[in-house]
């Protein structure tokens, strides 16, 4: 079992399964629902950079559709200013290293990239690893056919950069590197060299290794 302050679950997983729903499904706003608050300040509680997020104290919640892309959880604190949290991190207490910023900073250079390619797609759109039709944008998932990573290091390799003594600055949606000039090298080589391509987001997490499906696209739980 797993507990959630005085809330039971039969196990982690579950806990995320319904945070994920939740995300989903709510409506966009402020979080009203007494026992949804109740919960989200337990959760809020356990993130390894709790003191820091919650600062002068948490006002209330928000729900809010994420710039780039899905939904996820907002607070708002007691003077106004907000942050996001990843319920994913409350729960598991797993901090993002320094290198993973610096590759998350490079993949938000990328992104006009992909929305431009997303955006060229014609409907309906064909999954390209199972070859099914992807039935809603909601289910499409753009994929690097020569996996992001690989490129990343093609090109730290070519330009000779080191990608953990690299600086970041802001966070969350603002994430970048402080050396503009990388970040520029690196759109510049992902334009020339990355290969992408429309997947549906059950293929794309088969790709992954995480679950499998079958010739229909769907995940086999």
């Amino acid at each position: 079992m797993y507990w959630l302050g005085p809330f039971e679950y039969p196990s982690k997983q579950a806990l995320l399964e319904r945070l994920k729903h939740f995300i989903r499904t709510a409506d966009l706003g402020r979080i009203t629902q007494p026992v949804a608050v109740q919960k989200l300040h337990l959760l809020l509680a356990l993130h390894p950079d709790a003191d820091r997020k919650i600062d002068t104290g948490v006002d209330h919640f928000r729900l809010e559709r994420n710039p780039l892309a899905g939904r996820g959880l907002h607070l708002v604190r007691l003077d106004g200013s907000t942050d996001s949290f990843s319920y994913k991190r409350c729960i598991t207490g797993i901090t993002q290293s320094h290198h993973g910023k610096v590759c998350e900073a490079l993949r938000f250079v990328v992104r006009p990239q992909m929305d431009a390619f997303r955006a060229g797609l014609v409907w309906p759109s064909k999954c390209a690893i199972t070859g099914v039709e992807i039935p809603h944008p909601n289910d499409l998932h753009i994929d690097h056919k020569v996996a992001f990573w690989r490129l990343l290091e093609v090109f730290c390799v070519e330009q000779r950069v080191d990608l953990p003594s690299l600086q970041v600055t802001g966070n969350g949606m603002t994430l970048a590197l402080v050396d503009r000039e990388i970040s520029a090298a690196f759109e510049a080589f992902h334009f020339r060299h990355a290969q992408l391509q429309p997947t549906s987001r059950a293929a794309n997490v088969w790709k992954g290794g995480r679950v499998q499906i079958d010739l229909m696209g769907v995940p086999k739980v």
